[in-house]
């Protein structure tokens, strides 16, 4: 606009427009996207940051108490994952930076592991090993920093990858070997023990990625320590329900991400990326000793970073502290443990199954006859109640991921769900359209590779006027 405009009214426009965002998510139906809720929580936040908000960590002279809060946020998060400390190491012990999102969180993680092995091996042509079920991030790491990808294919049934499988596809020019904990699509925890210990014998490293449901696993193993979970164990005679190892307590485990701004409840852009030394972090920076600008280091990809994200998260975390992160793991997981039995249990939904045996804040359901009931028409029905899933792909399936919103809603879920399956096998022709459409086509095609303009015309349309 040529011309100023006032503050009340821009104010009054935006908190219109906020009102109208949040019935699309305060109702408890939305699959992930908001993980607290609460709305004195997320105003408390917002002060937080608003505090902070013309700061810049690129300027610590200036910014001294971002700075502080940086490096209090990582060492609150190394402590979370049982990273070591400066005091047990030579080496300086874990050590970590902040970043935007779990995306940057794996991409600096990628190229620290890429430049380290260049430099220390001559390797050219570094490449990385990992399941199928891994984050995109890791493609989008090997585009931009040409290294090349060799995904490993899962079990079907359990969604775990064969750790022989992935030792078969590792080969010299191997620089990083990656595991989830849990996986996007499924919430199955990868055999990160088993995956880690065979990066460390080939003398590489391992990247355990817990950007999704991490923060909430040391909660987990906490609240089953203490007994205030076996009520909605799978079998409580036995161990099927323990969560496996994932973390720095296993020493083949060189790089870690978590974000934050998931289950740990921080304003969105905070995630953080851990390594197993201060040698291999240096890798992550760019410094430039020749600029006319000046000396230039930067520990990410970006220059610029908002301060004021880096002190709402530290402001949520100190804020919650161990006891309100329980407390609010125990909400989710006994609801995610309810929604997983409910679909799988005596008496289960008849026409869907859960895929593996998901531990953390995910539970994935595919179709036992997909010629009878469409998935993706299931869907759709459900969405037809309010209820936003994922839909996803090789399998097809949904998934839902439980937050803090939708404690107390299992039942809600469970009852629509059932009445969603019996709706499609009935009147299949009723959700013949929609996702479920597009997602038989994309399956359906030869070449894959005609969708991508597609998924680039949608990204463009959203940056359209």
């Amino acid at each position: 606009p040529k011309r100023t405009s006032d503050r009340d009214g821009i104010l009054t426009l935006l908190t219109e427009w906020s009102r109208k965002e949040r019935e699309l998510w305060e109702g408890g139906r939305a699959s992930g996207a908001i993980y607290h809720g609460n709305e004195k929580f997320h105003e408390f936040l917002g002060k937080a940051y608003g505090l902070f908000s013309v700061a810049n960590p690129l300027h610590p002279d200036l910014f001294p108490y971002v700075r502080k809060t940086e490096g209090e946020v990582v060492a609150m998060m190394i402590h979370l994952f049982r990273g070591r400390t400066s005091r047990d190491d030579d080496d300086g012990g874990c050590c970590g930076t902040l970043t935007s999102g779990g995306t940057e969180s794996i991409l600096l993680a990628c190229k620290a592991h890429r430049d380290r092995a260049r430099d220390l091996r001559g390797i050219v042509s570094p490449e990385i090993v990992a399941p199928t079920t891994v984050h995109a991030a890791f493609q989008k790491a090997a585009h931009y920093f040409g290294m090349r990808l060799i995904l490993v294919d899962v079990d079907e049934r359990t969604g775990l990858v064969d750790v022989d499988d992935v030792r078969r596809n590792m080969t010299r020019n191997t620089v990083l070997v990656a595991g989830s904990a849990p996986n996007f699509p499924h919430g199955i925890i990868d055999p990160i023990r088993e995956l880690s210990e065979l990066a460390r014998e080939r003398g590489v490293g391992f990247h355990s990625d817990c950007c999704l449901g991490g923060m909430i696993l040391p909660f987990v193993e906490r609240l089953q320590a203490d007994g205030r979970l076996d009520d909605v164990a799978s079998r409580p005679d036995d161990d099927v329900d323990v969560i496996p190892p994932y973390d720095f307590r296993l020493p083949g485990v060189t790089s870690l991400s978590a974000d934050m701004h998931k289950y740990g409840y921080a304003p969105k852009g905070a995630s953080c990326v851990m390594y197993s030394s201060e040698e291999l972090r240096r890798y992550q920076y760019f410094v430039s000793i020749d600029w006319t600008g000046g000396i230039y280091a930067s520990p990410t990809l970006a220059g610029s970073r908002p301060g004021g994200i880096s002190v709402a998260t530290w402001a949520g975390m100190v804020h919650l502290g161990e006891e309100g992160y329980l407390e609010l793991t125990e909400g989710i997981i006994r609801t995610t443990r309810a929604i997983r039995e409910g679909i799988r249990g005596e008496n289960g939904i008849d026409g869907l199954e859960v895929i593996g045996n998901p531990l953390s804040s995910v539970v994935a359901f595919r179709s036992t006859s997909p010629k009878e009931v469409n998935i993706y028409g299931v869907g759709q029905a459900m969405a037809k109640n309010g209820w936003n899933l994922n839909s996803l792909q090789y399998p097809s399936c949904l998934h839902i991921c439980c937050t803090n919103l939708h404690c107390g809603k299992e039942t809600a879920f469970l009852t629509d769900l059932r009445s969603a399956v019996e709706e499609v096998r009935a009147h299949p022709e009723k959700y013949a359209g929609g996702s479920a459409a597009v997602y038989g086509m994309a399956h359906s095609i030869p070449d894959a590779t005609l969708l991508e303009p597609i998924a680039r015309g949608f990204v463009d349309a959203l940056f359209s006027g």
